[in-house]
């Protein structure tokens, strides 16, 4: 019998907690009655998920997003980073997007109290958060760190729209 690398192991074993997110954020009317989508996914080091709107040239998981990935590290750590990402670059014009988007991302997150990592001059790496989780509270913490995030998505349909 094959032996599974770590990540697949990985992938096998957090993946009911990410049926549970996405059932939890199925539950949320903004992420219903605004057209959110959810992708969860194996990578080289464990098990992501993005959330996006099916304009945002995702098609490829390489459009506009915002994922997070559960790693070795982010589990015995509890604590998972979600990302906005501004992905490939031949999608669309990146630059024009970002001059329209970034200053109204900006004056949100310049109100927040909570930590953030925010770049006004990467191309795709934009925004990244933080979210504590435990193994029972996995869900609900982790939709509310995307709630967060995708409060963005008016502003980046409005930036597509631009383009």
């Amino acid at each position: 019998m094959m032996e599974l690398s770590e990540s697949w192991a990985l992938f096998i074993e957090q993946y009911p907690q990410f049926i549970k997110l996405q059932r939890e954020l199925g539950k949320q009317d903004w992420y219903v009655n605004d057209g959110w989508t959810m992708f969860i996914g194996q990578y080289h080091a464990g098990i992501y998920a993005q959330v996006y709107k099916t304009n945002w040239f995702n098609y490829t998981l390489d459009g506009v997003h915002i994922e997070t990935g559960l790693t070795a590290e982010s589990l015995a750590e509890k604590k998972l980073q979600i990302d906005l990402h501004v992905g490939h670059r031949n999608l669309f014009d990146r630059v024009k997007f970002n001059e329209f988007t970034v200053p109204k991302i900006a004056a949100v997150v310049e109100t927040w109290k909570i930590p953030y990592k925010f770049s006004k001059t990467n191309l795709s790496e934009r925004l990244s958060i933080w979210v504590p989780f435990t193994k029972t509270g996995f869900a609900k913490k982790v939709a509310a760190g995307f709630e967060l995030m995708c409060q963005f998505g008016d502003i980046i349909d409005e930036g597509i729209a631009q383009l």
